[in-house]
């Protein structure tokens, strides 16, 4: 029994801590940084003026809202990123600057108002992946120095003025009809061709027309109701067949009448 009670009287004279897997601690005695603090847990005597600093090191996000910015062509445009980085030393990250996701926040600023200044419109809408690229290439070094490894940045939006808007869409509207029409008259042409081919092909083979002909008012006596008079129909037949018209006979079988 008496064991139990010093084990708890010299808990409670005992400061514990605890650094998870994704995280880091810094150590500090007196105000000063000791060491590095990788995960576990850690106890020390109450009286003892130690302070721990838990880092996280997973890889977290930063995103810089719309800000105003002028295209080289004078146009007002309001642009927002995503930066995604991780705390590749915690040392630096902590005791180099008063915050390092606001110093991050401040560089991004920075180097987005310059390339957004170098383009016009067009070349703004066309370029995002290079403008993350560069904006990665421009922000990465010196990021480093406050113990930031910078991975990737994106542009998330570009939010155009209301006016520069609806001239948009006028035009792509107006692309959009244009395309509709042209495609409309490539089919024309296409079927002016092939009726010019059919009467062509007709009038160099008669008997064409003619098998058309028979097969319309085949389709048409099929009709339930339908009836179709042929007076000649030994002619078409005959024409068709390259012969002459037949003649009227009388009774005794000549062609005399």
């Amino acid at each position: 029994m008496s064991d139990n009670l010093e084990q708890v009287w010299l808990f409670n004279l005992k400061k514990e801590i605890t650094i998870y897997e994704y995280e880091r601690g810094l150590l500090y005695r007196d105000g000063k940084f000791v060491n590095l603090l990788d995960a576990g847990r850690y106890q020390w005597w109450r009286w003892e003026r130690v302070d721990v600093t838990p880092v996280s090191t997973r890889q977290m996000s930063e995103v810089v809202s719309g800000q105003a910015i002028l295209t080289s062509d004078r146009i007002e445009v309001r642009v927002s990123l995503v930066a995604q980085y991780v705390i590749a030393d915690p040392v630096l990250a902590v005791n180099t600057v008063a915050s390092y996701s606001d110093q991050l926040y401040q560089d991004l600023q920075l180097v987005l108002r310059d390339l957004v200044a170098a383009r016009d419109l067009d070349a703004l809408l066309d370029d995002r992946n290079e403008i993350g690229e560069a904006l990665l290439a421009g922000v990465k070094d010196n990021a480093l120095t406050y113990g930031i490894e910078l991975r990737r940045v994106g542009v998330r939006d570009v939010v155009l003025p209301g006016v520069v808007r609806n001239v948009f869409l006028k035009e792509v509207e107006a692309d959009r009809e244009g395309r509709a029409e042209l495609v409309k008259a490539r089919h024309e042409v296409a079927a002016a061709r092939a009726r010019a081919n059919t009467a062509r092909i007709m009038s160099e083979n008669p008997n064409i027309q003619r098998m058309q002909e028979i097969e319309a008012l085949v389709k048409i006596a099929g009709r339930n109701g339908s009836m179709v008079l042929l007076p000649a129909f030994a002619d078409l037949l005959s024409r068709m067949a390259g012969g002459a018209p037949s003649t009227p006979t009388n009774g005794n079988g000549n062609g005399n009448s």
